[in-house]
């Protein structure tokens, strides 16, 4: 017989399996986390971040690290984040919503998608950039020194999606100048946010307009045509941005308030589905990235899944949420849609316009409005899910499946878009504390109150039962 083969010791596995004194095979979930369904924290050795080749600058999970949440509210204010033990949520995570997407040849329906996009980026011509001194390298320093140390923690809540902020966002700029302007032009509206003198705010307001309008126009030659599959990732990194930049509109602005919150508010709706149809093709592959984290606080295996009591017992979703999602669908089932007319609007009778093409609209104007309601219900079901720490992707995931024809209805102030917005607004109120959305909900739900027609009042009851006792 021959000699038994020796165990091959590791310090490598899970902390679930080291906690339970078991053997980890050291895979991503580990097979005992998976079998018992339980979220594993596994940390690959081999995925440790370099720079130029040297020692790791830090070791990031190719699909999460353990969290480490801030007491409280998220850090808005520049203070050092008050660490806690971490705290694992069993996350029923998902592949991305193209994660089946083939690639294909270039479509007509892509090429008028990135060039619809073209249209939504903020600041549509090179012009409209404002003047930026070159040489003035210092403020420039002093922008990438509050990334790097103060920003980047204001971006998330789990540690793992903050790392992604922290390091990969800087490493993917040394290369791609255009994701640089794009870290500088965050760091400039978050240090805008911070300062109380209004002069101040103005100079880092513009060097923020410059960074992105400079970062834009290198980003638009890119999106023109189909991207490039080895250099995807940057792109990525850059439409993150773009969409903190839209929403950050009251500190654009000026006056700390949205000049327009509903038109605001689709603008960047448009801004994250048009994003995502340009990244479709590469979604699939993100969970091999070091960007995986961006989308596993996010994304949920089974929108169906029923949260365990541990789950809601922690939940900042209102508990009657899902009894106010129940109404909706009978307000959607039973409403009269406008048929389309002469006007903006027509109200004749459905019994004057029998015609096969009306009936085909109406029931098409319906399911967009269903298809509305069950976006909804997915971002309440991961807001239920996540407790009380919410990533705020999981809020604008409400965003993906919206038609253009919904977004119409919104800026036409239709009732029935409106009252499910209203109803959206409570869940903006639960993360719209940081820094580049304070004050959004009620902002919101205040417009639509102003523009909501009479007759429909009962509508706002709940959510401004939730949003404005926060006020």
């Amino acid at each position: 017989m021959g000699p038994r083969r020796t165990h091959r010791k590791s310090r490598n596995g899970c902390p679930q399996c080291k906690a339970r004194r078991l053997k980890c095979d050291e895979r991503y979930p580990c097979t005992n986390c998976a079998k018992h369904n339980i979220h594993c924290e596994y940390v690959a050795r081999s995925e440790s971040i370099t720079a130029d080749g040297g020692t790791p600058a830090s070791t990031v999970s190719p699909v999460t690290q353990p969290q480490t949440q801030i007491q409280g509210q998220t850090q808005t204010h520049g203070q050092t984040p008050t660490q806690t033990q971490p705290q694992t949520h069993h996350y029923p995570y998902a592949d991305t919503p193209s994660s089946n997407y083939q690639r294909t040849p270039d479509s007509g329906t892509e090429v008028e998608q990135r060039l619809n996009l073209l249209g939504i980026l903020p600041g549509s011509q090179q012009d409209d950039a404002p003047i930026h001194n070159s040489d003035d390298w210092s403020l420039d320093l002093e922008l990438m020194h509050h990334f790097s140390t103060v920003t980047c923690n204001t971006m998330a809540h789990r540690e793992d999606i903050r790392h992604v902020w922290r390091v990969i966002f800087p490493l993917e700029g040394y290369a791609n100048k255009y994701l640089m302007h794009g870290i500088l032009a965050l760091a400039a509206l978050h240090r805008a946010y911070l300062l109380p003198n209004p002069q101040q705010k103005d100079k880092y307001v513009k060097a923020a307009a410059y960074h992105i309008s400079t970062g834009l126009v290198e980003f638009r030659e890119l999106i023109a045509s189909p991207l490039d599959p080895k250099n995807w990732q940057p792109v990525f990194c850059f439409t993150g941005i773009i969409n903190v930049y839209l929403l950050a509109v009251a500190i654009r602005s000026g006056t700390g308030r949205w000049p327009a919150p509903i038109p605001n508010l689709i603008e960047a709706f448009a801004s994250v589905k048009g994003l995502q149809a340009l990244m479709g093709p590469f979604l699939h592959s993100i969970r091999k990235t070091q960007l995986a984290p961006l989308v596993n606080g996010i994304w949920l295996v089974d929108p169906e899944i029923i949260p365990s009591i541990s789950q809601t017992s922690q939940s900042l979703l209102p508990p009657d949420t899902w009894v106010q999602a129940s109404r909706l669908h009978n307000l959607i089932d039973n409403y009269v849609f406008p048929l389309p007319g002469p006007g903006p609007v027509s109200n004749t009778a459905y019994g004057e316009r029998s015609s096969s093409e009306t009936m085909n609209y109406l029931s098409e104007r319906r399911k967009d409005y269903k298809t509305a309601l069950e976006s909804f219900e997915r971002s309440c079901r991961a807001t239920e899910i996540a407790g009380m720490h919410i990533e705020r992707g999981i809020v604008f995931l409400f965003a993906h499946p919206l038609s253009k024809q919904f977004h119409d209805d919104l800026e036409a102030s239709e009732p029935a878009a409106l009252i499910i917005l209203a109803h959206y607004c409570v869940l903006v109120q639960l993360v719209d504390e940081v820094w580049y959305m304070d004050g959004l909900a009620w902002q919101l739900l205040e417009n639509i109150e102003n523009n909501l027609r009479p007759g429909f009042e009962e509508w706002l009851v709940w959510p401004k039962q939730w949003v404005y006792r926060r006020r």
